[in-house]
């Protein structure tokens, strides 16, 4: 189908076209027809050039201005033009039509361009023929009459007084049939203030054109490029010309080619996603053969269904709010949700979702692509968990214990729970380390933490902070209770250790910090009390506990009680 369309643009057409891409607010020559070569004596080597490298300097300025208003309306734009060829005088008239990328913006122009000299010719001897009716009413007849392009003759409220056989073959009524009615009764009711600007503009003595959508008498829409041209008489505007080119057919084309070339592009750049269209109504329209490989599903049993098919209950209300946003602002959306599997199993899957809308930025349909990310979600959560985690002793870590803190710190300022850290570490490691070996230091480090955590309760915290030191989190606790769980902590402690074929004398000091009716403490000064009554207990011959009395005024004071092993 592809080839098919290249060669209508290349041999089909016996307009010359051209399309051009829009880099960095230049235009590029990409493709340009078979007519355009031999007309303009022109080759596919000026294939990437800028407009600016092929055209004389004032010429590639017009044009310049012309294509940079396609990318400034997003809107199709006709100009018409005057050159010379050998001392002859010729007219041409060009559509511009914008090609929209995946963003919604100008990628590419297509230009038509069409020799209507002899049409200009024409028109301009029936305008003279008009103010001299008399002696060439035969020639005007001819002229009107037997153009290709649909002419009306309007009076200056927009009402048929005439009408030429093109019309006719246009619209499908009989010119009898239109006398004195207003043109805009042909009209799709949202182009009739289009129409009313181009007639007003048109009284003023400009020609006008657009682009509108008719009626034919069986109802059918026919896309047409509409001209208005005021009538004179001794400099007198009397009426309106209103000339009609269907290019109902040439859209159609340019439709299909930009739709078959998007489809193209997306399914052979991400063959290995699920590739869903999804209409405005909210159905599956398409869906990619991959849906069986990663799904389980053979594509055909999409189709025509909910675009909610299969997805997980708690994560339809979310993912219909994301793409309601993504149609209403015209952005993409990416978002992670669950579906289910041909084998029932529940996967999680990433969608990046883009909403495409037409040349009146009516939208069209979603373009979105899935892909299964079950196992990054799994690795994504045992990233979390090491980052999080001692690798040793499998405990929480330095980052974690801080966002714990936080947490617990906020508890304590709502709700008055108060919080207390005990700091410990193990009495003379450094010789367990020396006498015994890294490895043997390595297995009490995880049997110290496995003890600690034995002791205390489940909503409480203990992180090994490094070393052989290590922190306990004691959310919504008084003091005396943190006193009973350093007190269990030592009988946990006292326990025989055998390791590695030896048998242990392991002993602990710790300190002791509560945060009870104070506001301003932080982590740091809380740890910084914690460790100045551990430094208390090394000083008091180790294997014991101290606790911090905050209205003391020096670390002398403090009140301690040791616990002989």
């Amino acid at each position: 189908m592809e080839k098919f369309y290249q060669e209508v643009l290349m041999n089909g057409i016996k307009d010359m076209v051209f399309i051009l891409k829009v880099v960095n607010n230049d235009f590029r020559f990409q493709f340009i027809n078979t007519a355009a070569m031999k007309r303009l004596n022109l080759s596919n080597q000026i294939i990437g050039s800028s407009i600016m490298d092929i055209e004389p300097k004032e010429k590639a300025i017009f044009l310049y201005k012309q294509y940079s208003k396609v990318v400034e309306s997003q809107k199709s734009y006709t100009y018409e033009d005057v050159y010379e060829e050998n001392g002859k005088k010729y007219y041409a008239e060009t559509d511009l039509s914008p090609f929209y990328d995946e963003k919604g913006k100008v990628d590419r122009i297509i230009a038509v361009v069409r020799d209507i000299t002899h049409e200009r010719n024409a028109l301009s001897d029936a305008m003279e023929m008009i103010s001299g009716l008399a002696e060439s009413n035969e020639r005007y007849h001819s002229l009107f009459f037997h153009n290709t392009d649909g002419i009306f003759i309007l009076n200056k409220m927009g009402y048929i007084t005439d009408g030429n056989e093109a019309t006719e073959h246009i619209t499908g009524y009989k010119i009898k049939e239109l006398f004195g009615k207003p043109l805009k009764e042909l009209l799709d009711k949202e182009d009739t203030g289009n129409f009313d600007n181009l007639i007003s503009e048109a009284l003023k003595g400009t020609n006008q054109s657009g682009d509108l959508i008719f009626k034919n008498k069986n109802g059918e829409q026919i896309n047409i490029i509409f001209k208005i041209i005021p009538l004179l008489i001794d400099e007198k505007i009397i009426g309106l010309y209103g000339i009609l080119k269907d290019i109902t057919e040439q859209l159609q084309s340019i439709n299909k080619l930009e739709e078959s070339e998007k489809r193209f592009r997306i399914i052979a750049e991400n063959a290995h996603d699920l590739i869903t269209l999804v209409n405005k109504d909210g159905e599956i329209t398409y869906v990619s053969p991959s849906y069986k490989n990663i799904l389980g599903y053979y594509h055909q049993e999409y189709l025509k269904k909910s675009f909610l098919h299969n997805v997980h209950t708690d994560d339809q209300e979310r993912l219909v709010e994301t793409v309601r946003n993504s149609i209403s602002s015209g952005e993409p959306f990416t978002i992670q949700f669950r579906q289910k599997n041909a084998k029932g199993d529940m996967i999680w899957c990433e969608s990046i979702g883009n909403p495409v809308f037409n040349q009146k930025n009516t939208f069209q349909h979603l373009v979105v692509l899935t892909r299964d990310i079950t196992l990054r979600r799994e690795y994504e959560s045992k990233l979390k968990y090491f980052a999080y985690h001692d690798s040793l002793s499998d405990l929480p870590n330095r980052l974690f214990f801080k966002e714990q803190f936080a947490f617990a710190k906020e508890q304590f300022l709502t709700n008055n729970t108060p919080l207390a850290l005990i700091l410990l570490d193990i009495d003379h490691f450094k010789l367990i380390n020396d006498t015994y070996g890294h490895d043997t230091g390595d297995a009490v480090i995880k049997e110290f933490g496995f003890r600690i955590k034995s002791t205390i309760r489940d909503h409480d915290m203990v992180a090994r902070l490094g070393g052989d030191e290590f922190v306990i989190l004691l959310s919504n606790i008084q003091s005396y209770n943190a006193i009973e769980i350093a007190e269990r902590i030592n009988h946990a402690i006292q326990q025989p250790w055998k390791l590695n074929g030896h048998t242990l004398t392991v002993t602990t000091s710790m300190g002791i910090a509560t945060a009870s009716s104070q506001l301003n403490f932080t982590e740091s000064s809380l740890i910084k009390k914690a460790d100045i009554a551990l430094y208390e207990a090394k000083e008091s011959g180790k294997n014991c506990y101290k606790l911090y009395n905050g209205n003391s005024p020096n670390p002398s004071s403090y009140t301690n009680k040791k616990t002989k092993l």
